[in-house]
């Protein structure tokens, strides 16, 4: 048999050449992912043992949560600037920021923080008895702000007004300034709690809206839709929104959006027993049924009602 040497030749040094690069990768160093695990960012440092950093780290243990008193949660010197200033890069608890999120945020916070170690312990023991009983399983925040004072003020130019609470997804910052001003009862403690998760259990639900598939499935035909593509002229009125499972629309000229609607359910579930909301809504079975997924949806997530 005749071989065609002509042809042999590249194909050998093409060959060599792959041989070649391989040993020489092969040699090298393997590459190592340049990754700062940010949870680092949420605990104490470890020689801090000061009574703040003691709790911080009892109560991560016992919840799974990461405990705050500060929104600075990275503070790290870059070096000094021509006039010799020293420059820092500083990372705060953005509670505007979401992940994947569009648009603006409507509004912006301030806060006042807790001043003593007292203060810091009412609050933290506030929240272990009246609040975390409620947040189980994958319910549970990745962390929490505890503070004095939550400022919140509106891009609109409105009066700044002062939330209980407010919730992304990373963090969920609660005002204590309700507890510490003077002694409270343990039904106003209760009470104090209810609003709380009133703030928060609509972004909880957000972060796992996977496990929601069977309650949007009821109105996915609509979110966010313009009103005059279904047939409506204006606004569709209350009783309209109800027969079509949605409790309510801010928006001018749309249906809520996925999360808006399931915000407002989750609310309502919390809220409401199943017997108080079919007398209000027993001619609206669409809301009913949409009810009751929800609320067995955060049951298996973990919600304690």
């Amino acid at each position: 048999m005749h071989i065609n040497t002509k042809h042999l030749l590249p194909a050998c040094l093409l060959c060599c050449g792959v041989a070649a690069a391989l040993t020489a990768c092969s040699s090298e160093d393997s590459l190592t992912p340049d990754f700062k695990n940010p949870s680092a960012n949420f605990m104490p440092a470890a020689d801090d043992q000061s009574a703040e950093a003691q709790l911080r780290r009892q109560f991560f243990t016992e919840t799974g949560s990461y405990l705050l008193f500060n929104d600075t949660i990275q503070r790290q010197l870059l070096g000094t600037d021509i006039n010799g200033q020293q420059r820092y890069f500083i990372e705060t608890i953005d509670l505007t920021y979401s992940v994947g999120q569009s648009g603006t945020m409507t509004s912006s916070y301030s806060f006042t923080l807790l001043q003593t170690q007292e203060q810091k312990q009412q609050a933290t023991d506030f929240m272990r008895q009246y609040v975390l009983p409620h947040l189980t399983g994958r319910l549970r925040p990745y962390s929490w702000f505890l503070c004095n004072v939550i400022t919140s003020y509106a891009n609109n130019n409105s009066a700044p007004s002062k939330p209980y609470s407010v919730s992304n997804q990373r963090c969920i910052a609660v005002a204590g300034n309700f507890l510490i001003q003077r002694e409270r009862t343990d039904t106003q403690k209760e009470q104090y709690a209810q609003r709380i998760l009133n703030g928060v259990v609509g972004q909880l639900a957000t972060n796992n809206s996977s496990a929601f598939g069977d309650f949007y499935k009821y109105s996915a035909s609509y979110y966010s839709v313009d009103y005059s593509r279904l047939g409506f002229d204006s606004r569709p009125s209350q009783t309209d929104l109800y027969r079509l499972g949605f409790l309510s629309s801010t928006a001018i000229s749309t249906f809520p959006s996925m999360t808006t609607d399931l915000s407002v359910y989750a609310l309502l579930v919390i809220q409401y027993t199943d017997e108080q909301l079919a007398t209000q809504y027993g001619s609206y079975p669409i809301i009913l049924e949409k009810a009751a997924v929800v609320r067995r949806v955060l049951k298996e997530l973990g919600y304690v009602f």
